[in-house]
């Protein structure tokens, strides 16, 4: 669905679904993009696994490519460049905090054409918003290196699968130690602050529709809900009772904000 258009911005809303791949593309304006189901976005050498808490700013002329993770809608507001901000870090693809103003103003702008008098006030504070937001380093970031990059992808497809280090090492004909230092190096985590990470996440979607804590976990890997539950608090701040009620508040109320904290912290694994 096309929102706002004008002579130097688009703003588009589209639903997407769960498991839908966008190929590698490339446009000549700058995209800022939420998706609130999630996406795995591949950049150059960056791969990331964005969350509901997450923007992403991809510059003009960049290719990438987009999985979704979950159903839902995806808002792109399309900037021309003459709008990027003066920061040398809007040359590059940056991932970004979710800011409650910020994604209302975008989906405002994607849900209507509007005025111009508005248009222009709406995007200004959005550029403002965007200057003082400091880059996120918090989205769970796929390896880059081949060898850990396959047991990532294997866990992101399949979070439940319950394997230790040792034997994806031993799979991949390469030792422990040089996984755990593919892992570190890549994502700043080891492979169980990872995996934790990853599975917290994919359970959120499955939360999200409705599934029960208990179910939930154990989809996930987890042997118990308690385990689940903690690891839970740890990335989100919330239990996960709590982070769903918050955001079906959030939801009836019109507000983008699913719950008071938006940076997931490393995390020990289950």
């Amino acid at each position: 669905m096309l929102g706002t258009t004008s002579e130097n911005l688009e703003a588009h809303r589209e639903r997407v679904a769960s498991d839908q791949y966008f190929e590698p593309h490339l446009h000549d304006t700058d995209q800022l993009a939420w998706i609130p189901g999630g996406a795995r976005v591949v950049i150059g050498r960056s791969r990331w696994h964005l969350h509901a808490d997450h923007l992403v700013w991809i510059p003009a002329l960049t290719e990438h490519e987009m999985r979704m993770v979950g159903s839902g809608d995806m808002f792109s507001i399309y900037l021309d460049q003459s709008l990027r901000l003066p920061q040398d870090r809007w040359d590059r693809p940056l991932v970004l905090p979710v800011d409650t103003v910020g994604v209302a103003i975008m989906q405002d702008l994607c849900a209507h054409a509007t005025e111009d008098r508005r248009l222009q006030a709406s995007v200004a504070l959005l550029l403002e918003i965007l200057s003082a937001t400091d880059e996120s380093y918090d989205a769970l970031t796929v390896p880059s290196d081949s060898r850990a990059r396959t047991v990532a992808d294997a866990i992101l497809h399949e979070p439940h699968i319950d394997r230790d280090l040792g034997a994806w090492a031993r799979d991949l004909g390469i030792s422990t130690k040089t996984l755990h230092r593919a892992f570190l190096a890549d994502t700043g985590l080891s492979f169980s602050e990872w995996r934790t990470r990853a599975r917290v996440y994919a359970a959120e979607r499955l939360l999200v529709d409705g599934l029960p804590v208990t179910d939930a976990a154990e989809m996930v890997g987890y042997r118990t809900a308690t385990g689940f539950i903690k690891a839970f608090r740890q990335v989100f701040g919330s239990t996960p009772a709590a982070y769903i009620r918050a955001k079906r508040r959030a939801r009836s109320a019109g507000a983008p904000r699913i719950s008071g904290n938006s940076r997931p912290r490393n995390v020990p694994a289950p």
